[in-house]
C-alpha cells in the first residue's frame, strides 16, 4: 500500500480567488492526513504562477506540487497528467472552483471498505448559501433520462431536505468533486481526451458502469461548488455531446424514472416535455388545500419536506416581500419545473432589479424553449414509442396524451409564449438577427407561416389552363432517408399539377432503385429513367430535362425539401407576372435531426452587381424549360456550380422586371457532411467552377472585367476595366465651415492616390474662421491639382454640391465630406472603373470609423418603408450574413460622405435638388433609380472618417419634412421581412421593428451565441 494515502488533483486554469479560496479550504480539513496537493496549471496568465506554489508550500508543505502546463491542456489531459503524477492509493479530482466543507473527508474513504463494488464516490455538493433555505443541492448524482440525456438529479433541492440526505447509486457522478482507487482508474483508461472540458466523467462513469461497477454520491460529505467558473467550460458543447452520443452514453441506461419512483414520487412529462416530478396524488390535494392560506414560515418548512410541491414553490414566491429572496425562490421554482413562462418570470424580476446579467441569462433559458412546433411533435412521437420499447408505459402513455392535446398545447401555451418572448427581446432591444435559430423559429411561427396559411390555395386553380411544373431531380447514391423525404416533400405539395422526373446517375447503391420503383408505382406523376454510365449532375439533370413535359422547370436536389406550398405559391406568382422569365423564392436550411436554420431572405429588386459576387437565386429556381432547352442545358465543365453558370446564361440580356422574387422561404436545403450548404469547402472545386462560370458570362457580354474569388470565401469579386482614355475625376472635398481636418484628408490623398488624372476641390463656406482660411491657402498654394473654392455663407450641403460640381473640371465628379480619407490602395481606380459601365449612375465606397467599424454600407429601404442605413457599426473584415460586408451591390441611396458620379450623369438629373437640401445626395440616387441608372456600393475603396466626433448620425436627413414629403409610399423595400438595426439584418414581425441595439445585445451574443 502506498505511503501516500490520497492525491488530490486540481487542473486550475486563472481563477486564482477561486483556487486560493479551494486550497485554504482543503488545508483546514484534511489536517495530519497522508494526503498529497497536485496543482496542473493550464497555462494560466494570471497571477496563479506566481502565487499558487507560494500558498500551496506554506499550506502543505512537502505535500504540495505544482506543475505547469505551457498551453491549456483541458480539464481531461491535464487531470490524467495529475493521476500520473501521483502516488496516492486513492486519487480525488477536484475542482478549483469548490470549497470542501469540515468532514467532508474520512466518509468518502470510508465508502470504499462499505461498498466494495464501488468505482467512485463523490460528496454531496451544494450551491453557496442563499435565502431562505441556505445550501441547496447542486449535485446529488446524475440522472439518465428517458430520451438518453444526463442531469443532475433533484439539482436546486433545500440540502437539508430529506430527499438530499439518502444515500443513492448511480451509473454516473460528476468529476467536479470524484474519488477513485488509483488502480482503477489507470485500468479504465482514464478521462478520454477527446472531450473538451466537459462530458469526460459521464463517458469515465459510463465504461465503468459497463464493467460492472457503481458510483454513490455520499451525504455526510459536503462540499461548496461554484459551478461552471473556467471560461469557455461550454464552448465546445455541441461537439461534446456528439462525441458522448457515438462512444459513452450508448453503455448507459434510463434511470431517472427508477430514482424518482424508489423514493415515492412521480415522474411527469411537463407540458413543454420537460422531465419534471411530482408528489403523490393525495399528498399533492392534501398540500394544495392549504398552499392559499398557510403563512410563508409554514409554506418554507413544507417545502423543505416537500420539495416536489409546484402549487408551494408558487405560494411562497408571491408570499415573500423581499425582492432578492423572491427571485431566488422563483429561480428554484425554474429549476425544478422548467418552462418559458418560468423564465420570463425570471426576467422580469431581474429587469425590475436593474440586473441586466441576469436578465439576459433569464431570457436565454426561455430561448431554449424556443423551438418550431412540429420539432414538439416529432420529439413527443418519438419518445412516445421508444420509452414504449424501453417498457416504460406510464410516460409512453403521457406522451401520447401530449400529442391527443398538441393543437390545445399550440394555441394556448405555445404561440403566447412565443409572441411573450418576442415582446421581451423587444422591450430589451434585442432585434431578431435572422441567423439566430431562436430568432428565425420565432419569425417563422408567428410572422410567416400564418400569413402563408392564410393565402387561398383555390386561388391558383382558377387558372386556364392551370400551371404546371417538371421537377427535375438528378440522383446518385443519396442517403436513403435523405431521399424519401426529398420524394415525399413533392408528394406532400397542395397544388397537384406536376410531375417529378428523376435522372438515375448510375447509381451503385441498390437502395435507389427500389426506392424509385416503389414511389413511381405509387404515383404516375413520378418517372425515372436510369443512365447507363455516371455522367455527374449536369448531365444527369440535362437528361431528366429531356423527360420534362411541362412549361415550367424546377430545380430540386436529391437530398432537399420543398415545403407543401411552394408550387402553389410559385404557380400563383406565374399568374400575377405571366411574362415572368425567372422565378426563385426565399431559403433556409435543414440539419439532420429536422431543424431549420439560416434563412436567406432575398432582395425583391433584381441586383446585378450582387449576381456577379454570389447565385442569390439558387433555391428555389423555376424556369422557362423552353429557354433552358435553347440554351442547351446545363453546361459541363463548371461541376458544382452548374446552377448558377445556367441562371447566368438564362438571365443574360433579360429585363430585371421578368425576374420575380417569392417573398417565402419554399426550400430546405440540407446541411450534412459533404454539402456545400454546411462548407463550400467540402467541393472546392465548386469555387472554382463559378469564377469561370461568371468570367465566361462577362466574357459573351464583352466585357474585359477579371473574376477573382474573394480571400477567405466562397464568393467572388469583378475587377473592372478603366476606359481606355481614363477620365478626369474631380475630387470634391465639401468642408463646410470646419477646414480643421483638410490638412489630414490632404495628406491622405496625396499618399493614396495612383490615379493619376484627377484634381481636388477644397470647397467651404465665406464663414469659415480666417484662421483656418490662412492656413487652407498656404496648404493650397503652388499645389497644380489642388483648388480652393469658397461659396457663399448659409449654403445648403444641396447648394454646396452644386457650387462645387459647377467648378469641376472633371467627367467625374468625386464628393467626399471633410475628414473623409481613402485607405484602400486603387481606391480611386476602383471607383472610376465601377462607375464608367452601362447601367450604373452612383458608386460610393465603404465608409469606416476610426475603429474599423462601418458608418455605413449604403442605404436599403427596410420593411418599415424606410431609406436605412446598412450595417452600421460591422467591423470591417467580418463577412456579416451571406458575407453582405464585403460584397458589391445594389443600394437604394448613398450619402454626401463619398458619392462618385459622372458629370454628364449628374447634369442630365438637374443636379442636386435644393427643395431637399440635408437630403440632396439619396435623393439624388433614388432620381436616378427612376431613369434606370443604379447606386452600387463598392466595397474594394474603403474610407476612414480622420475625426469620429465629426460623424453625425448618418440618418439624420431620413425624417427631414421636404425628402419625406416627397417620397411618401414611392419607396420600395428591399424586402419585406427585413428591418435595418445598428447590428445589421433583423427579421420583421409585427412587434419587433428595427429597434437599436443596446449594450445588452453584445453582451448577450458575447456570452450566450459565442
Amino acid at each position: 500500500m502506498s505511503a501516500v494515502e490520497s492525491s488530490i488533483i486540481i487542473p486550475v486554469f486563472n481563477q486564482w480567488n477561486l483556487t486560493r479560496a479551494c486550497l485554504k479550504a482543503l488545508a483546514a480539513t484534511i489536517k495530519d492526513r497522508d494526503v498529497e496537493v497536485i496543482i496542473v496549471d493550464n497555462g494560466s496568465t494570471d497571477v496563479t504562477p506566481q502565487a499558487c506554489p507560494v500558498l500551496g508550500r506554506t499550506l502543505f508543505g512537502e505535500a504540495f506540487r505544482y506543475h505547469r502546463s505551457a498551453t491549456n491542456l483541458n480539464f481531461g489531459p491535464a487531470s490524467n497528467l495529475g493521476a500520473r503524477m501521483a502516488a496516492g492509493e486513492f486519487l480525488i479530482f477536484l475542482n478549483n472552483d469548490t470549497e470542501p466543507l469540515p468532514g467532508w473527508y474520512q466518509p468518502l474513504l470510508d465508502d470504499f471498505a462499505a461498498w466494495p463494488d464501488i468505482a467512485a464516490t463523490g460528496p454531496l455538493l451544494l450551491y453557496p448559501k442563499s435565502e431562505p433555505f441556505g445550501y441547496t443541492v447542486q449535485h446529488l448524482g446524475v440522472r439518465i433520462s428517458p430520451f438518453m440525456s444526463v442531469g443532475h438529479l433533484y439539482e436546486g433541492i433545500p440540502a437539508e431536505s430529506p430527499l438530499a440526505q439518502k444515500r443513492r447509486f448511480f451509473q454516473v457522478i460528476t468529476a467536479a468533486c470524484m474519488v477513485m482507487r488509483r488502480s482503477v482508474f489507470m485500468e479504465v483508461g482514464l478521462f478520454d481526451e477527446h472531450y473538451i472540458n466537459g462530458f469526460e466523467d459521464v463517458d469515465l462513469c459510463a465504461r465503468l458502469s459497463h464493467q460492472g461497477y457503481r458510483m454513490t454520491v455520499n451525504p455526510e460529505a459536503r462540499v461548496i461548488h461554484h459551478t461552471s467558473q473556467t471560461p469557455g467550460r461550454h464552448s465546445h458543447e455541441e461537439e461534446n455531446s456528439a462525441y458522448l452520443m457515438e462512444h459513452g452514453l450508448q453503455l448507459l441506461v434510463p434511470d431517472w424514472h427508477q430514482h424518482v419512483k424508489d423514493d415515492g414520487l412521480r415522474p411527469h412529462i411537463g407540458p413543454w416535455q420537460t422531465l419534471q416530478i411530482f408528489l403523490p396524488p393525495d399528498q399533492r390535494a392534501r398540500l394544495d388545500r392549504v398552499a392559499d392560506k398557510a403563512p410563508a414560515a409554514v409554506l418554507k418548512d413544507l417545502l423543505l419536506h416537500n420539495p416536489f410541491w409546484e402549487k408551494g414553490w408558487s405560494a411562497l414566491t408571491q408570499k415573500e416581500e423581499n425582492a432578492s429572496i423572491r427571485a431566488a425562490l422563483e429561480f428554484t421554482w425554474f429549476k425544478l419545473y422548467p418552462s418559458p413562462e418560468g423564465a420570463m418570470r425570471l426576467c422580469a424580476s431581474a429587469r425590475a432589479a436593474h440586473d441586466a446579467q441576469a436578465a439576459a441569462e433569464a431570457l436565454h433559458r426561455g430561448i431554449s424553449f424556443c423551438k418550431p412546433f412540429d420539432q414538439y411533435l416529432k420529439k413527443a412521437e418519438e419518445m412516445r414509442a421508444w420509452c414504449a420499447h424501453l417498457g416504460l408505459a406510464p410516460l409512453a402513455e403521457q406522451y401520447a396524451a401530449w400529442l391527443a392535446g398538441a393543437e390545445s398545447f399550440r394555441t394556448e401555451r405555445y404561440l403566447p409564449c412565443l409572441a411573450a418572448l418576442r415582446r421581451m427581446a423587444a422591450e430589451m432591444d434585442i432585434p431578431l438577427m435572422p441567423h439566430e435559430d431562436w430568432t428565425y423559429t420565432l419569425w417563422r411561427e408567428l410572422a410567416d407561416l400564418p400569413g402563408r396559411a392564410a393565402a387561398a390555395p383555390q386561388s391558383v386553380e382558377a387558372g386556364e389552363p392551370p400551371v404546371r411544373f417538371s421537377v427535375l431531380m438528378p440522383v446518385y447514391n443519396p442517403k436513403a432517408e435523405h431521399f424519401v423525404a426529398a420524394l415525399e416533400s413533392v408528394l406532400a405539395q397542395d397544388y397537384p399539377h406536376w410531375e417529378l422526373c428523376v435522372a438515375d446517375d448510375a447509381s451503385t447503391d441498390p437502395h435507389v432503385a427500389a426506392i424509385l420503383v416503389d414511389y413511381a408505382a405509387g404515383d404516375g406523376r413520378i418517372r425515372y429513367t436510369r443512365r447507363e454510365k455516371n455522367g455527374h449532375i449536369a448531365a444527369a439533370t440535362n437528361t431528366a430535362l429531356e423527360m420534362a413535359r411541362h412549361p415550367w422547370t424546377v430545380l430540386l436536389d436529391q437530398d432537399d425539401l420543398l415545403t407543401p406550398d411552394a408550387l402553389r405559391q410559385v404557380a400563383a406568382a406565374i399568374q400575377d407576372y405571366p411574362d415572368g422569365l425567372l422565378f426563385f423564392s426565399d431559403e433556409d436550411k435543414i440539419r439532420e435531426d429536422g431543424s431549420l436554420f439560416y434563412p436567406y431572405l432575398k432582395n425583391d429588386k433584381w441586383d446585378w452587381e450582387l449576381l456577379c459576387g454570389q447565385n442569390f437565386v439558387s433555391h428555389l429556381g423555376v424556369y422557362r424549360t423552353d429557354k433552358i432547352r435553347q440554351l442547351g442545358g446545363f453546361r459541363e465543365g463548371v461541376r458544382g456550380s452548374q446552377d448558377y453558370d445556367l441562371l447566368l446564361r438564362y438571365v443574360a440580356g433579360a429585363d430585371a422586371a421578368r425576374l420575380i422574387h417569392i417573398p417565402h422561404v419554399l426550400y430546405h436545403w440540407r446541411a450534412h457532411a459533404g454539402s456545400t450548404a454546411t462548407d463550400v469547402g467540402v467541393k472546392s472545386e465548386a469555387v472554382e467552377s463559378a469564377r469561370r462560370a461568371l468570367q465566361d458570362y462577362l466574357d459573351a457580354a464583352g466585357s474585359a472585367a477579371v473574376v477573382e474569388v474573394l480571400e477567405g470565401s466562397q464568393f467572388l469579386r469583378v475587377r473592372h476595366p478603366l476606359p481606355h482614355k481614363r477620365p478626369l475625376v474631380s475630387l470634391i472635398c465639401h468642408m463646410g465651415e470646419d477646414l480643421a481636418p483638410l490638412q489630414a484628408q490632404l495628406a491622405a490623398l496625396q499618399e493614396n492616390t495612383a490615379y493619376g488624372k484627377y484634381e481636388i476641390l477644397v470647397v467651404c463656406s465665406e464663414a469659415v474662421p480666417q484662421r483656418q482660411l490662412v492656413k487652407a491657402r498656404r496648404l493650397t498654394e503652388g499645389q497644380k491639382n489642388i483648388h480652393l473654392v469658397l461659396h457663399p455663407k448659409n449654403f445648403s450641403q444641396a447648394q454646396c454640391l452644386q457650387w462645387g460640381a459647377q467648378k469641376a473640371q472633371g467627367q467625374v465628379l468625386g464628393f467626399l465630406s471633410g475628414g473623409v480619407a481613402p485607405v484602400t490602395p486603387g481606391w480611386l481606380e476602383e471607383l472610376v472603373a465601377c462607375l464608367c459601365r452601362a447601367g450604373v449612375g452612383a458608386v460610393g465606397g465603404k465608409l469606416l470609423r476610426r475603429n474599423e467599424t462601418s458608418l455605413h454600407c449604403g442605404y436599403l429601404t427596410d420593411a418599415s418603408g424606410t431609406l436605412a442605413p446598412v450595417l452600421s457599426g460591422m467591423p470591417r473584415h467580418t463577412p456579416g450574413w451571406f458575407n453582405w460586408n464585403m460584397m458589391a451591390r445594389t443600394v437604394d441611396a448613398l450619402d454626401g460622405l463619398c458619392l462618385f458620379t459622372r458629370a454628364e450623369t449628374l447634369a442630365g438629373a438637374g443636379g442636386f435638388d435644393a427643395a431637399v437640401p440635408d437630403a440632396a445626395v439619396p435623393d439624388y440616387c433614388l432620381r436616378l433609380d427612376g431613369q434606370g441608372l443604379r447606386t452600387v456600393w463598392w466595397p474594394f475603396a474603403a474610407f476612414v472618417l480622420l475625426d469620429d466626433k465629426k460623424a453625425r448620425r448618418c440618418d439624420d436627413w431620413v425624417d427631414t419634412a421636404a425628402f419625406a414629403a416627397r417620397w411618401k409610399g414611392r419607396l420600395t423595400p428591399f424586402s419585406r421581412d427585413l428591418a435595418a438595426t445598428r447590428q445589421g439584418w433583423a427579421l420583421q414581425t409585427d412587434a419587433v421593428g428595427s429597434e437599436a441595439a443596446g449594450g445588452i445585445l453584445r453582451w448577450f451574443f458575447r456570452v450566450f451565441r459565442g
